[in-house]
């Protein structure tokens, strides 16, 4: 009976602290009493939400803050959105999170989180007040998914240590003018995007990748993959400032585009051997000659280059199983992509065209210029082989009898 007297009070509380510590559904957090609940877990079994109306008392400014100690991990997600009063958010002690969702906070300026290493997905979404990230001195390690867009983030110090990632995708960051990831893969897809509006461009480094499934850069000033050797879907370069462009150990993609990247001068590839979809160059003006490539052997989709080039070269290529489509501004020498399409190393429609008005893109034009002198039509053509001149006359009746 003394047995029963003491330890069945205490399996009592251990089950009422187990309660508090787990919950199929999410515990809300309204008031300091409530975060009170939560910072007597080391871990939290189950989701946190923070109220959109807090009860916690505002400052002069009608600020408010939450703070949350001792907890260390919480197994489901942490999401706060739409608490328009919160200025300051702190996790003292969190370690790792399921997933951690911030949303339409536009007076949070203070996020403070400084043990936290590792998350299944971030997702930051208008936070235009927040300029910086503490997690602390190593930040994060580990997370599947990361989306920041719209936030008034002028850095990723907190995340840039960042080692594994399926998905990161950053765009709309008005402020961010730097991106520098520690990463060696990327599973599933990268985006940046229409980031650092007062500045020139932002610059983005990624010295340790090397493989990526799918990749895309817009409005970057500088991009910088030295490692980088395959990536197994698109790679693709939209509007950016940069001037030159190297990778040197890619030796395959799936796709390789660059359009409207109008500062653009060169690109160097120089281990590529094979595209497997679309490789496009387009509407790059200042990029005159295209001379980086040369191992490229094998395209297996469609080869499309448009633009102002006086020289193209891709002296070791064997395969292009789609269309191949050149055009340019200026006069453009064809002979050797002639000889390709001859010899059926292009399989299929063949367009090479220079002296173009408007060069454009796979199916705006046809034929090939041969001597880079632009299309000409069918009449220019019979005219142009006529006996011009006998006697100061055109002999124009005697032949059009000729052919009729």
């Amino acid at each position: 009976m003394a047995f029963a007297h003491y330890i069945l009070p205490a399996l009592a509380l251990a089950g009422t602290a187990f309660a508090q510590c787990s919950n199929s559904g999410t515990l809300t957090i309204a008031s300091s009493a409530d975060a009170s609940q939560l910072a007597s877990c080391t871990t939290y079994s189950g989701s946190v939400a923070i109220e959109t109306g807090l009860a916690y008392p505002k400052d002069n400014n009608g600020r408010q803050q939450v703070e949350v100690t001792n907890v260390r991990t919480i197994t489901g997600n942490l999401t706060v959105t739409s608490a328009v009063s919160l200025s300051r958010l702190t996790f003292g002690s969190l370690e790792s999170i399921g997933g951690f969702e911030l949303g339409d906070l536009t007076v949070l300026s203070e996020l403070s989180m400084p043990e936290l290493t590792e998350v299944s997905q971030l997702n930051f979404t208008a936070l235009p007040a927040l300029q910086t990230l503490d997690f602390g001195g190593r930040g994060l390690t580990r997370a599947e998914s990361i989306l920041i867009t719209n936030t008034g983030l002028s850095s990723l110090m907190g995340i840039n240590n960042l080692q594994q990632v399926d998905t990161f995708n950053i765009n709309n960051n008005e402020a961010l003018q730097n991106i520098s990831l520690q990463v060696t893969s990327i599973t599933n897809a990268l985006r940046i995007e229409a980031n650092d509006r007062y500045q020139s461009g932002l610059t983005t480094s990624f010295p340790l990748l090397e493989t990526a499934t799918n990749m895309t850069f817009r409005n970057c000033s500088t991009i910088s993959l030295p490692a980088l050797k395959n990536v197994t879907e698109d790679l693709g370069f939209y509007g950016n400032t940069f001037e030159t462009f190297s990778a040197p150990n890619l030796t395959s993609a799936g796709g390789l585009i660059f359009v409207d990247n109008t500062q653009l001068t060169n690109i160097s590839l120089p281990q590529l051997t094979s595209i497997n979809a679309t490789y496009q160059i387009a509407n790059n003006t200042e990029l005159k000659q295209v001379d980086g490539f040369t191992k490229l052997s094998v395209v297996k989709g469609a080869l499309d280059f448009s633009g102002n080039f006086t020289e193209v070269q891709l002296p070791a290529l064997t395969q292009v199983q789609g269309a191949f489509n050149l055009q340019s501004s200026a006069r453009i020498d064809c002979t050797s992509f002639d000889e390709l399409s001859s010899n059926n190393v292009i399989r299929g429609k063949y367009t090479c065209l220079g002296l173009r008005a408007r060069p454009g893109g796979e199916g705006t034009g046809s034929g090939s210029s041969g001597d880079g002198e632009g299309e000409e039509s069918s009449a220019s053509q019979i005219f142009a082989k006529l006996p011009a001149v006998v006697g100061g006359t055109l002999v124009l009746a005697g032949f059009l009898q000729m052919i009729l």
